[in-house]
């Protein structure tokens, strides 16, 4: 049994990982992509196409801590938030990615359905653990 305050760790638990995983995603698979080049916008948007991985697996441990609608939409506001850290970060460390609210609500829609697929994941997977023996 999880008690109120063990589930409140797991819902910022979800909402961090989540989170966390989009500027990794972004600046984890630019670094990959484009090493040689540097942080650039072409060289995010090859980021881009490495990151679902990343996204998926985030998505997955968020299932994992939490569940329910209400777990999904913590997966959501951790995309949010993750997306709203990107432009955040990138100019924090000198080099902003220059992108305007219709390519940040362009990549919100690339970052979302991997983190919320790999939730569904983990809901399944979570479901499949804690099912007892027997039970169809």
């Amino acid at each position: 049994m999880v008690t109120e305050a063990g589930m409140i760790v797991r819902r910022l638990a979800a909402i961090l990982v989540v989170a966390a995983s989009c500027p990794l995603a972004l600046f984890g698979g630019a670094l990959l992509g484009c090493a040689t080049q540097g942080l650039t916008a072409r060289c995010a948007l090859d980021g881009i196409l490495v990151s679902p991985i990343l996204l998926a697996a985030a998505g997955i441990v968020a299932g994992l801590l939490v569940r329910g609608w209400g777990g999904l939409g913590l997966a959501t506001l951790g995309v949010l938030l993750g997306m709203i850290a990107i432009p955040l970060i990138a100019t924090a460390i000198g080099n902003p990615v220059p992108i305007d609210p219709v390519q940040g609500v362009i990549a919100t829609a690339w970052f979302l359905p991997p983190a919320l697929i790999g939730y569904a994941v983990g809901r399944v997977v979570a479901r499949a653990v804690v099912r007892p023996r027997g039970q169809g």
